[in-house]
């Protein structure tokens, strides 16, 4: 085979390919193969037709598609590799010499491939790097929070529900005077204040006194995930049962004894201001590797496809309708609620697709130029973390499933990014960052 290469605008090429006589011939009786097995000729067994028989009784135009269909694909992948070409999308082909015994072929392929990549500079780069100091103010919050945590409510001798209370409370709403589906409950415990109820139905709540009853007026938001109630007013008979105040427990030695093993509340104080300087320093690292690939993305120059970047959108609209799932709501709730078009959410991922897609193209590159590889340990090490992660028993059938998906050359290509991420940061000087 021959090949020849023109590259187009936008990263297209187009790539043609002649086939000579002999490699006509093999397609051809490759082709016979296929197409004795399916045809019926009476004085033969199925299957056992000689060729020149077949085409005498069909036509030699019989072997022509199924030739044509063997020799495309080989002198197209052929053409890919020789050119070291990386295709992105499906190529589209056309006949440029039909396909005829005895004659050479030649067709044409047009495929956008991915884009070369100029490098900037990526080694030697020079990133600040935050500084890590804890303060005693953030040991303080770290231990107010943990207080929080193991609070207790309490039975209170208020005789006046305030703000700040919990209010235990029987309720049932009413619309147009008649009761609705979820309006209603028993022993409620509602804080005063959250903000997690119906806009204006806990203030309405403050002053009223145990035992007592009273009807809250309020309106349901427009924008309420439940239709039949957005924007209605409805009115709710309550009565205050008991009313429950927050003990936060006192930061003292037994509050450290009872959340862990500690002896003393220094002890503890220690060990927050220890656990908050271990995470700020894995903060300060994660944050000066992703500035160092930022900067080295940005030093180069890369004509990113358009297909790539409506692949990603596409990819990130995937996970937000999965995330939406997580919480209970469809896409189509949501774009009902934003007053937003699928197409426009699409649009809305743009911005981070575009820069993903331009991450990958760099990282790919500084791979290939510093020789880096994904060894078959590091493989193997990655399906074991995917295996506990997906609390899958068995690593070894785990990757049976992924190859069979097609999914291992993915998991190859994500480790080496992070390979590549990693050569960037190890060649990143640090500087320290201006307070």
């Amino acid at each position: 085979m021959q090949f020849n290469l023109e590259k187009l605008d936008k990263n297209f090429v187009a790539l043609e390919v002649t086939v000579n006589e002999e490699e006509v011939e093999e397609a051809l009786a490759e082709s016979y193969k296929r197409v004795v097995k399916k045809v019926n000729i009476p004085g033969f067994r199925k299957g056992h037709v000689p060729r020149a028989i077949l085409e005498k009784h069909f036509g030699k135009e019989v072997l022509y598609e199924d030739a044509v269909d063997i020799i495309v694909p080989k002198g197209y992948l052929k053409a890919l590799e020789d050119y070291k070409l990386e295709p992105i999308d499906q190529p589209k082909l056309e006949v440029k010499q039909a396909f005829e015994a005895g004659k050479p072929f030649v067709f044409t392929a047009k495929v956008e491939v991915v884009p070369e990549v100029e490098l900037g500079q990526y080694k030697g780069l020079e990133i600040e790097k935050a500084k890590v100091e804890i303060k005693d103010e953030q040991v303080t919050e770290r231990l107010a929070a943990l207080q929080e945590r193991h609070a207790e409510l309490t039975l209170s001798d208020k005789k006046n529900l305030e703000k700040g209370d919990f209010a235990v409370i029987d309720f049932e709403g009413y619309i147009d005077g008649q009761p609705f589906s979820g309006g209603a409950a028993q022993a409620y415990c509602l804080e005063i204040g959250s903000g997690s109820f119906i806009p204006g139905f806990e203030e309405q709540l403050i002053g009223m006194e145990i035992g007592t009853d009273k009807d809250i007026k309020v309106t349901f938001p427009e924008d309420y995930p439940r239709e039949d109630l957005a924007g209605k007013e409805a009115t709710f008979k309550v009565t205050l049962k008991e009313i429950k105040v927050k003990e936060i427990p006192a930061a003292d030695d037994e509050f450290a004894q009872s959340v862990g093993d500690f002896n003393t509340i220094d002890e503890l104080k220690e060990d927050l201001r220890k656990k908050l300087t271990e995470w700020a320093i894995q903060d300060a690292e994660t944050s000066f590797a992703q500035a160092a690939v930022n900067k080295a993305v940005e030093n180069a120059k890369v004509d990113v496809p358009e297909t790539l970047v409506k692949r990603e959108m596409d990819d990130l609209l995937h996970r937000f309708e999965h995330n939406l799932a997580y919480q209970g709501l469809t896409l189509e709730k949501y774009l009902e609620y934003t007053k937003k078009t699928r197409e426009e959410v699409l649009e809305d991922f743009r911005p981070e697709a575009l820069k993903r897609v331009k991450s990958d193209l760099v990282l790919t590159q500084i791979a290939q130029v510093e020789n880096l590889e994904v060894t078959e340990e590091e493989l193997t090490e990655k399906i074991q973390e995917l295996a506990v992660r997906y609390q899958h028993k068995n690593p070894a059938k785990l990757r049976e499933i992924l190859e069979s998906r097609g999914q291992l050359s993915a998991i190859k290509q994500a480790i080496l990014l992070e390979k590549a991420a990693d050569f960037i940061k190890e060649n990143t000087k640090a500087i320290e960052a201006a307070k």
